[in-house]
């Protein structure tokens, strides 16, 4: 059996392939920057059915934070436990959306989704990547970027009176809990980028309409601009902030001179293709 699985921070998208028969699951994200390899193991086990771990003979894992030679053992270590046959390949999510994206031809691959990334691919591997830097220090464009300057706006009281009256009725957001959220529990991104669906359902708000402008903007010109020869090559995306909102983004970029191409909301099915052929 043929393991396919892709990672962010949020969720891990597994794709079982066992012959024509393909089987798709969902569990909770993986990061060996905040999980150690128990965490790991407890986390995903008991959600995937026992004859599938003794059926894999080959699994490809991309995942974020998974860095190699250093990050990524943590995660090649909890995975051979919970698979004991398998041959295991672990890599950075980032080359696993360059292949879902480009497949064997060269372009730009973002990733634009709690957290966000990008890099030039020149067909067979990474070439360039700018550092993404995290949620504190950089991920501009992602879901995390967009909470964190949101709650900046409510309680720095820049939000529009009408849209805050819909905030204060739908979140009721409260100033020690978001700070406990944010500075104290585990997994603040995934926190900060839950805002995205109270967005979202107001995206027809000019309020909303400019911040996820701006966002994007500063992806553009802190990632994408940096690459030398950019205009020249298409940029593609994967990610739910990307595809939810893929109009705006398109928006952006059209005004900075970028041309966008493939923008796609998970990588799991162009993985299969590159790794099956079909």
């Amino acid at each position: 059996m043929l393991i396919i699985a892709d990672s962010g921070s949020s969720k891990t998208d597994w794709l079982f392939i066992n012959g024509e028969n393909t089987y798709n699951i969902q569990s909770p994200g993986i990061n060996p920057f905040f999980q150690n390899m128990d965490e790991i193991i407890g986390n995903q086990k008991d959600l995937i059915n026992d004859e599938f771990k003794a059926a894999a003979s080959k699994l490809f894992f991309y995942g974020a934070g998974c860095i190699k030679g250093k990050t990524d053992k943590t995660v090649l270590d909890a995975l051979s436990q919970i698979f004991p046959n398998a041959q295991i390949q672990v890599e950075d999510d980032m080359l696993g959306a360059a292949r879902a994206l480009l497949g064997n031809t060269k372009g730009i691959a973002c990733i634009l989704g709690t957290g966000a990334n990008s890099c030039f691919y020149n067909g067979t591997k990474i070439m360039d990547k700018i550092p993404t830097l995290g949620f504190i220090l950089g991920d501009e464009g992602s879901g995390a970027h967009i909470g964190k300057l949101f709650l900046n706006d409510y309680f720095k009281r820049a939000i529009p009176k009408d849209l805050k009256a819909k905030i204060d009725m739908e979140l009721q957001l409260e100033m020690a809990g978001v700070l406990n959220s944010v500075y104290r529990e585990e997994y603040p991104s995934r926190y900060l980028a839950s805002f995205s669906t109270f967005l979202n359902k107001n995206i027809n708000h000019t309020y909303t309409q400019n911040l996820i402008k701006k966002c994007f903007a500063e992806f553009f010109i802190r990632n994408i601009e940096r690459y030398e020869n950019y205009k020249n090559l298409q940029v593609n995306f994967v990610g739910s902030i990307a595809y939810h909102y893929s109009d705006l983004l398109k928006e952006v970029a059209f005004e900075r001179g970028i041309t966008v191409g493939k923008i796609i909301c998970k990588p799991i099915e162009g993985l299969k293709r590159f790794h099956t052929n079909f």
